[in-house]
């Protein structure tokens, strides 16, 4: 095997762990989570995306700051040791048995801030390492790495919950995330093999010069690229908000205890990652390669339009599990890597600002505007939903189109050369 070849297998294998521990961690809360929050009415999931969107528009910009005065690729670390320290706090909570009831909504806000923050940050650092003509080989495999975590995430979970409780669950996912601080180490010193340009040690090291807290927001208000990217996402988190709150509202209806609502969440995240699984490893490397992140990009909306309409057509709570399965697993196997690999061909500056700010605030703020959205179309009935779904489409679309040609046009040129050209 040639050199380059040992060394980006070594990369795959780095960034596939760390990955795997990251989204392990995380997924091995998540279906409780989700089970703990329907022991409420549906209809206060708009409030409690609020809270969410409020917490991330405070943790994006102080990441922004903070990032002006630490080298991103160090600080990466940094931030798993505070999310895992922040988790040994709420295994403190839950055995002390502090107001359940408070804690477990601060946990919901915090575990959502969790689910944006940390992912972000990880494929930042990637951004950073790969170029993208190297990222268009290695992001499906690295991405297959992450589901096969999501999947051993909840069987620990569904293992260990009745001898450890879930405090220990929550333990568990802390030393999960202490484990992807290591693989983080490891996978910086393999991606020295992969350097672009002589600077790169030197970049190891550097941090983002000037900006503050709202550097990252003001560069995607200013450049076209990005805020097509913004676009998108905001048609990827309305669709799924409209397919998560017609599902909280079936199993709600459905009057199911907390163990049987954990299971149903439990098995649609199991053959979610499933087919993710399949997709990562045997269609998006070769996707990306031959028809670009753009052509990717579309395939997500329109799964999307197909499962909102046969939603409409047919509510259930077996029909909502297929098209989640369906339409989860898209996103997961074939747009995220896909829409990660636009940010290969930005600035330094904004693979750490520009994205953390389009995952998380952009994300969060289009969970919170069609939470409110969707609540007014159901008071209109479901041929409303349906309705909706041709204009939101035919926009998805777009901006897949529009992210598509500007990759491609930024690919033959330097990250740094076309960030320029944006803000002039």
């Amino acid at each position: 095997m040639e050199p380059r070849a040992r060394t980006k297998l070594a990369v795959v294998v780095a960034a596939a762990a760390t990955f795997a521990a990251l989204l392990a961690s995380y997924s091995a809360f998540r279906p409780v989570r989700d089970a703990l929050l329907l022991e409420r009415n549906p209809d206060s999931i708009p409030w409690v995306w609020l809270a969410t969107f409020i917490a991330i528009s405070i943790a994006s910009p102080a990441w922004s700051a903070v990032l002006a005065r630490r080298a991103p690729r160090r600080f990466v670390a940094l931030a798993f040791h505070v999310f895992a320290a922040c988790l040994i706090g709420f295994v403190i909570a839950v055995r002390a048995e502090i107001a359940p009831i408070a804690v477990g909504r601060v946990f919901y806000v915090w575990s959502a801030v969790f689910n944006l923050f940390l992912i972000s940050v990880f494929w930042s650092l990637l951004a950073d390492l790969l170029g993208p003509s190297t990222a268009r080989q290695l992001y499906g495999p690295i991405a297959a790495g992450g589901t096969v975590g999501a999947i051993l995430g909840p069987g620990l979970s569904g293992l260990l919950v009745a001898t450890i409780g879930v405090a220990g669950v929550l333990l568990i996912s802390a030393l999960l995330l202490e484990l992807a601080v290591v693989g983080v180490a490891y996978l910086r010193r393999a991606a020295e093999g992969l350097a672009r340009d002589p600077e790169s040690a030197a970049a190891d090291r550097a941090v983002l010069s000037g900006g503050g807290a709202f550097t990252g927001i003001v560069h995607v208000v200013r450049s076209p690229y990005l805020a097509g990217i913004v676009g998108y996402v905001l048609c990827t988190a309305c669709a799924a908000t409209f397919l998560y709150l017609a599902q909280a509202r079936a199993v709600f209806a459905a009057h199911l205890d907390v163990v049987a609502r954990t299971s149903y969440f439990s098995s649609i995240d199991f053959w979610t990652q499933i087919a993710a699984l399949v997709l990562q490893l045997v269609v998006a490397g070769p996707a990306l390669r031959w028809l670009g992140p753009g052509i990717v990009l579309t395939v997500l909306p329109i799964v999307q339009a197909v499962g909102l309409t046969v939603l409409a057509g047919w509510p259930s709570l077996a029909v909502l599990a297929i098209i989640q399965v369906i339409a989860k697993s898209a996103t997961h196997g074939l747009t995220r890597p896909a829409r990660e690999l636009l940010f290969t061909v930005v600035s330094r500056d904004d693979k750490y600002r520009a994205k953390n700010a389009i995952d998380t605030i952009g994300f969060r703020f289009g969970d919170l505007g069609s939470s409110w959205l969707n609540k007014g179309l159901a008071a209109l009935g479901g041929g409303a939903l349906a309705f909706a779904t041709i204009p939101l489409v035919a926009i998805w679309l777009g901006m897949a189109a529009i992210v598509g040609i500007g990759f491609r046009r930024r690919v033959a040129k330097p990250a740094t050369q076309a960030h320029t050209k944006e803000l002039t």
